[in-house]
């Protein structure tokens, strides 16, 4: 076999790392689909790697090293305690800029190669995610359309962990990144997500599929170490990250994917075995008492949060109970109840005196939802007339107590004012609902603030503090707004003689920013001469 390491003047674009394990019957397909890349073979470097195959795989790829002699070389590793030491195997030997690993039973779309380094050229991308087949359930929001510059802060990319993505050679090198071998299970998660935390820029092509998955392997990873794994990471991502929201972020996925699914089966499978169960749900226990901030657990779901709270206080019984609660598709709507400006989900254990979780696990006020639109601008004379409606998906319109806000950018001072509710009976939320008192109206007298003066030159950004049965949340004020608006419009209009210069006047110029939000911008200037 053709094992030789490749040197620099051997350099290709892209290496497929593709791993070979008893998997005889789709050796061949699998040659044939990566010899058929439109990016071509001359650019192409394919590594396979034999990983302790007991069938035929070693002799056809014997086989197939001289027929593809110009892009593919192989090599075999005795079969270790996971993938990794055929994957490590394989990047050692990378003559290629960037590299991608895949099992035997993974095909790519034929131009998935040239699309992704042309993103990774294009955008000097560290990693690239390609569309799976279907998304990934978790991390589907990250595949709804390319991206060329991203991060695991700021999206979803993090909730995709598998390694079949273009990584950038040199950076794998820099960082000294590998597969951890001694994981039986995650080595590819722990690769992955050290490569996504190192990643100067992260970038997507999911305008359309690039790899379509074959079946997972036989045979699934036992309860205590998925629990295991999930600590394992935690501590991973700890190690690379100080504390704080950044690193919360990355926690919650664990916690949420691999944790939560982990306790959901060690708590409702009848036919788990009972030491393995104990063993798994007391691993859960010590790493949610140990290696969990309360940050982390903000963002997960409120029913998993509970479930988890519950755990860490040793109550088995009710984590079970809240665990079966929740996989029940037939279980009663859950209501909510507003206190003192806060909004609570009434979940079992809400309250309830045999267990005293505190009401923070419970509170969703985070979760409401402003559906809003600015839908008329106008003036008469110094005053800003303003249309269009606001109100809460989840709550009603009673007790409205909305007012527009405008903020002066660089000082920060603020003059609100109340709106006037008009009643709509046509209008609802996404579900149907009526949301009656959602419409507002204002006057914003632009030449009388509070304190009797005109409004001060600066630029002056318009809020909606939107507040419906005393829950406030603030939005901005024109990004969401009807058609027919004009944007382009940036006329001055007089507001009132300048209080601190008896020669000038004060005018208002509307204007939305880039971003599509409306801001007015307040200046003095010399009054125009009156036209005879």
């Amino acid at each position: 076999m053709n094992t030789a390491v490749v040197h620099a003047a051997s350099i290709r674009d892209v290496t497929v790392a593709l791993r070979v394990c008893n998997q005889a019957a789709l050796l061949d397909a699998a040659l044939d689909a990566l010899a058929a890349q439109t990016i071509g073979t001359d650019r192409l470097d394919v590594i396979a790697v034999d990983d302790g195959s007991t069938d035929a795989s070693g002799e056809l790829l014997a086989r197939a090293a001289q027929r593809y002699a110009g892009f593919l070389r192989v090599g075999r590793v005795a079969h270790g305690l996971s993938p990794a030491a055929a994957r490590n195997w394989a990047l050692s030997q990378a003559a290629g800029r960037y590299v991608i690993f895949l099992e035997a039973s993974d095909r790519l779309a034929p131009d998935a190669l040239a699309r992704m380094v042309a993103a990774a050229d294009t955008n000097e991308a560290d990693v690239v995610l390609g569309k799976p087949e279907g998304g990934d359930r978790q991390a589907a929001a990250v595949f709804r359309k390319n991206l060329s510059h991203t991060d695991v802060y700021s999206s979803r990319a993090y909730w995709s962990l598998s390694p079949d993505k273009l990584f950038r050679t040199g950076m794998l090198q820099r960082r000294a990144l590998a597969f951890p071998t001694d994981m039986p299970v995650g080595d590819d998660q722990a690769f992955t997500a050290a490569a996504l935390i190192a990643a100067d820029n992260v970038s997507v092509v999911g305008d359309r599929t690039c790899v379509f998955r074959g079946p997972a392997p036989a045979g699934a990873a036992n309860l205590p170490d998925r629990v295991a794994l999930v600590s394992r990471m935690l501590a991973l991502v700890s190690a690379q990250l100080p504390e704080g929201a950044r690193r919360d972020r990355l926690h919650s996925r664990h916690l949420e994917v691999e944790l939560g699914r982990a306790t959901a089966e060690a708590l409702l499978t009848q036919d788990v075995d009972p030491a393995e169960r104990e063993r798994a749900l007391w691993g859960a226990v010590e790493i949610l008492r140990t290696q969990v901030a309360p940050g982390a657990l903000a963002l997960l779901p409120r029913m998993l949060a509970v479930r988890f709270a519950l755990l860490s206080l040793g109550h088995a019984a009710e984590a079970q109970s809240i665990a079966a609660f929740e996989a029940d598709k037939d279980r009663p709507a859950v209501r909510k109840t507003v206190e003192d400006g806060r909004v609570y989900t009434t979940l079992p254990f809400f309250r309830d005196p045999r267990v005293v979780l505190p009401d923070a696990l419970f509170d969703i006020t985070a979760d409401m939802t402003v559906t809003h639109q600015l839908q008329r601008v106008a003036w008469d004379g110094s005053m800003l007339l303003l249309d269009g409606f606001a109100f809460f998906e989840q709550l009603s319109t009673k007790d409205r107590a909305t007012r527009v806000v405008m903020r002066e950018r660089a000082s920060g001072a603020e003059q609100s004012f109340s709106v006037t509710a008009r009643r709509d009976d046509t209008l609802t939320n996404a579900k149907g609902n009526t949301r009656a008192m959602g419409r507002f109206s204002t006057r914003v007298n632009l030449a009388q603030t509070a304190d009797g003066r005109p409004f001060p030159p600066g630029v002056w950004d318009l809020y909606l503090s939107v507040s419906f049965e005393g829950v406030t949340q603030e939005v901005r004020l024109g990004r969401r707004r009807a058609d027919g608006l004009d944007t382009t419009a940036r006329q001055p209009v007089t507001v009132a003689p300048a209080p601190d210069a008896p020669s000038m006047e004060l005018v208002a110029t509307p204007y939305y920013t880039a971003a599509g939000d409306l801001s007015l911008e307040i200046s003095q200037r010399s009054p125009l001469p009156v036209r005879g």
